[in-house]
Formats: C-alpha cells, sequence, structure tokens
C-alpha cells in the first residue's frame, strides 16, 4: 500500500511538472512573472498564452497613425492564414499605456476594430517595469514624448505555442506574409 502511495505521488508530481511553467524552455518571453490586465479586467500572466502561436504587438489605443496600421497589418495576416493555421492562431494587442488604455478602451477598441475575443486578446499594466521587460523581450522600442503621444516601434512578432520568438517584422525587411512561414510546420 505504501509503494503504492509513493508511485501515485511520484506521478502526480510528474504531471504537475510537465505542465507548469518549469517546462517553458529559457527563452520563453511567457517565462516572465509580470501580471496583465485583459480586456475583461482579468489579471494574467503570459504563461496563459501557452498552447497556441501568438502573433504580438505593442500598441497605444489613442495613437493617430502607426497603431492602426499595425492591427490592420495583424488583420491582413489573420485573413492570409492557411485554413489549418486560422483557429489555432491567437493574436495579442499590448498596450503600453496602462494609464489610459483601461480594460473599458480595450473593449471599446476591439469592438471598434472587430476584434473578437478570444481570437484577439488585449494585455496592458500599469506597472512600466512589467511592461519595458516585455518591450525589450520582443526588441520593441517606446518612450513617451509628451501628454499622452509616444515614439515607439512598428511592427508585429511570432511567437510559437511556448512562448519562443520565430520572427518580426520590427526593424525588419519583413511583411506580415513573411511571417506564415515561420508558423506554417505541417507543409
Amino acid at each position: 500500500m505504501f509503494k503504492l502511495f509513493i508511485f501515485l505521488l511520484l506521478q502526480a508530481s510528474i504531471c504537475f511538472a510537465q505542465t507548469g511553467p518549469s517546462e517553458l524552455p529559457n527563452d520563453s518571453i511567457y517565462q516572465v512573472k509580470s501580471k496583465w490586465d485583459d480586456q475583461f479586467g482579468k489579471k494574467i500572466e503570459l504563461a496563459s498564452l501557452v498552447g497556441k502561436p501568438v502573433v504580438i504587438s505593442m500598441i497605444y489605443l489613442s495613437c493617430k497613425f502607426s497603431c492602426p496600421t499595425t492591427v490592420m497589418h495583424m488583420k491582413d495576416l489573420q485573413k492570409m492564414l492557411p485554413e489549418h493555421l486560422k483557429n489555432e492562431m491567437q493574436f495579442v494587442l499590448v498596450s503600453f499605456d496602462g494609464k489610459h488604455d483601461t480594460p473599458a478602451v480595450m473593449r471599446k477598441y476591439a469592438e471598434k476594430h472587430a476584434l473578437a475575443f478570444p481570437k484577439w486578446r488585449f494585455l496592458t499594466s500599469k506597472n512600466q517595469q512589467d511592461v519595458r521587460e516585455l518591450s525589450s523581450l520582443i526588441d520593441f522600442k517606446y518612450k513617451q514624448i509628451g501628454k499622452g503621444d509616444f515614439e515607439h516601434s512598428f511592427g508585429i512578432v511570432a511567437l510559437d505555442e511556448r512562448g519562443r520568438v520565430l520572427g518580426s517584422t520590427i526593424g525588419a525587411a519583413m511583411t506580415e506574409k513573411d511571417l506564415i512561414p515561420l508558423f506554417d510546420t505541417k507543409k
């Protein structure tokens, strides 16, 4: 009976270890422990995105220039995906303006631009250290240049299902269509 108990305890430990964040590769951006607010006000960690490939970018929702273009490029990418990838992909927009981009603002933006949950997720944080950590992991630069305005990079990043960067259009001579082969391992 004691041996059975030990065996079951070991099995439970192995199962738990296989599903926890410790299973993430060292180069996964999901290793960070920061907490994010989603468009519903729910606190999440990036590790909650494990399991599906992700297209991610950083924006601020009051931007009138490059951020709407980034969203348009992400929507174009979504349309260009082969059928077998359309249901697998998740699209994540991370606001670096957590002071103004509240869950209510994110929901309104999602509705205005037809970005439906759960395929599209919005994240933000009032903790600028967390935002800076993520931006450095995906090589995205930004700085506030005035009241409510930012100067920032432009582009999108492809992540595999475990949070590893596959490729990026940030600072590269790539377009969103160039990211598709990075996801398409079932050719």
